[in-house]
């Protein structure tokens, strides 16, 4: 678990180097219900530098900060921030291998500011539909679902027009995926 001043702090570091990134991982979903602690890793979607392209670059980052690296199961760094207690495991993404978030769901980002500062992360809906399209841990999607729905702070009409960003047959599957979780479309 961390919070979300080791969020803010990990994304201020990454950006005053030059990096340009999107939260698209459940932490949104997590920020959207007003966590406190939040938990898992923090997924981040890298516009630039590229992540396996400039994979030195983020080393250099992790050296300077006294961070670590890994890597994430497909092949992409991650970085290691050592908390007050265990550590957040931060992982950087790009469309590569069966990652693949659309650039209208990149290009429809939030901007908040967390604490007077720019945080940039996909919308909840977002996420529930390219978890649903990954197609793994979907008692963490029903979960989310069902905390969403509970707050009323689902927009159906979003999901459902996230959907269009994909053909007709993984549309078929996220829905059948997104319908097993809870959400009725």
């Amino acid at each position: 678990m961390y919070k979300l001043e080791d969020l803010l702090y990990v994304y201020r570091e990454l950006v005053k180097r030059g990096v340009k990134a999107i939260i698209i991982g459940d932490t949104v979903v997590q920020i959207a219900l007003g966590y406190k602690k939040l938990e898992g890793d923090l997924d981040l979607f890298i516009l630039e530098p590229s992540p396996i392209m400039e994979r030195d670059f983020y080393e250099n980052i992790a050296y300077e900060l006294g961070w670590e690296t890994s890597l994430t199961e497909i092949g992409t760094p991650a970085l290691i921030i050592p908390l007050v207690e265990g550590h957040l495991v931060v992982e950087l993404y790009e469309n590569y291998m069966d990652i693949e978030v659309p650039s209208e769901v990149l290009e429809s980002a939030d901007e908040m500011r967390v604490h007077g500062e720019k945080i940039a992360l996909i919308k909840p809906e977002h996420y529930l539909v390219l978890k649903a399209r990954q197609g793994v841990d979907i008692s963490k999607l029903k979960k989310y679902i069902s905390e969403l729905k509970s707050k009323g702070i689902l927009n159906k009409k979003l999901v459902e027009n996230t959907l269009s960003f994909y053909s007709e047959e993984e549309q078929e599957l996220i829905v059948e995926r997104l319908e097993e979780a809870g959400l009725k479309l």
